[in-house]
């Protein structure tokens, strides 16, 4: 979300555009997880740094990923508050999974 930031404000210097561009990447890159530092990081950054210009590009011409989609609204305050309750619960289960797949190899 920083790059998708950054991006925006640099091009547009506009906070709707900026906003438009966050609610874009949430609703682009939620769900990647992070296996553990491996060479698949350098492709998820890449993935990242893509969805960000897209996020943009998006923002720009004022489209917007649906308030009503996945975990996203029209609020970029509320976005974010959703990526976040995601984030700070449920991932603890997720964790221990990831580490018990990688060190049963």
């Amino acid at each position: 979300m920083g790059a998708a930031t950054g991006m925006a404000w640099l091009f547009t210097r506009d906070i709707n555009t900026i906003n438009t561009a966050i609610i874009n990447m949430v609703s682009d890159i939620t769900g990647m997880i992070c296996d553990g530092a491996s060479n698949s990081c350098a492709m998820k950054v890449s993935s990242v740094v893509s969805s960000a210009f897209k996020a943009v590009l998006m923002a720009m011409q004022n489209s917007c990923a649906g308030a009503n989609d996945g975990i996203v609204c029209a609020d970029v305050e509320q976005t974010i508050n959703n990526l976040c309750r995601l984030v700070i619960n449920p991932m603890t289960l997720t964790d221990k999974e990831i580490i018990s797949i990688m060190v049963a190899k």
